[in-house]
């Protein structure tokens, strides 16, 4: 529900309408009758002030603080609107059961029109408290394994033995280290490309979850933005990571071809010293 139908409905619900020439005089002849409508008018201006702070904490994210004003808003007025907007708060910090507590409860009240999308995030709100219920179970029960281990021995040094001699160095090869880093390089931003694009999926389809179709057009409520959001930034992710990895394999297939070349190219000089009936000498002969 909009915030500013709701605020509109706290004001309705506080104002007084005129009275007529004869109430009028039954009034002025029973005050105790003006004050239960005098104090209902002071609670009801309370409820609004309170739910125009909760709604600008919600803003500021100061998300427990909005609930705290939503709900002693709430007790005032008993506008079942307003159990919406805690639910929302509660989903914001992370409150699953709460979340799904209010909206259920909302929607005991709700429209129509509004039961279905509101039946659509409580389901979701059960698959993510599922999901935040199991990781907390093996969470523990990681630590549990980890505190019936035994505690290590003391550590015995290694042997003390020769240094062995050193390794010849090897000939340069056309694949070298630069370019097997590279290839990692290449894999690693690949494998990024595809994990950052099946994630991006993920945030659409649950954008969707919060979007209808009316008309031959598609509407999302505010909740759609958060997972709009992602996708984008997902989406963004996996550009940069295919870009790095072809960039990678574009610089390894230059790298290879550039060496073997040079490796043709190489040539290798020899002196082979010679003697015969007619002298001695040295011979200077190159290898290509």
């Amino acid at each position: 529900m909009s915030m500013q139908l709701l605020v509109s409905a706290l004001v309705s619900v506080a104002m007084v309408a005129p009275a007529s020439p004869a109430t009028k005089s039954a009034a002025e002849g029973s005050s105790s009758a003006t004050a239960p409508a005098a104090a209902d008018d002071a609670k009801l201006k309370r409820a609004e002030e309170l739910f125009l702070n909760g709604r600008q904490l919600f803003k500021e994210g100061s998300y427990e603080a909005a609930i705290l004003a939503f709900q002693e808003s709430y007790e005032l007025s008993r506008l079942p609107e307003i159990l919406y907007n805690i639910g929302n708060s509660y989903e914001k910090l992370g409150d699953f059961a709460n979340a799904r507590k209010y909206l259920d409860q909302y929607r005991a009240f709700a429209p129509e029109k509004e039961r279905e999308l509101l039946g659509r995030r409580i389901q979701n709100l059960d698959q993510r408290l599922r999901e935040q219920e199991d990781k907390a179970r093996a969470e523990r029960e990681k630590q549990e394994q980890e505190a019936k281990q035994p505690e290590p021995g003391p550590v015995v040094p290694p042997p003390v033995t020769e240094p062995e001699p050193a390794p010849k160095p090897k000939k340069d090869r056309v694949f070298g280290p630069v370019a097997g880093a590279l290839t990692g390089v290449a894999a690693v931003g690949l494998g990024l490309g595809i994990g950052f694009g099946v994630s991006a999926q993920g945030q659409r389809n649950k954008a969707l979850e919060h979007c209808n179709e009316s008309g031959g057009r598609t509407f999302c409520d505010v909740d759609a933005q958060p997972f709009l959001d992602a996708q984008k930034s997902r989406a963004l992710g996996a550009d940069i990571s295919f870009a790095l990895a072809g960039a990678a394999a574009i610089a390894v297939i230059a790298i290879v071809a550039v060496k073997a070349s040079r490796k043709k190219k190489e040539q290798t000089a020899r002196l082979t010293p010679w003697g015969g009936p007619r002298g001695a000498g040295l011979a200077l002969g190159f290898r290509f």
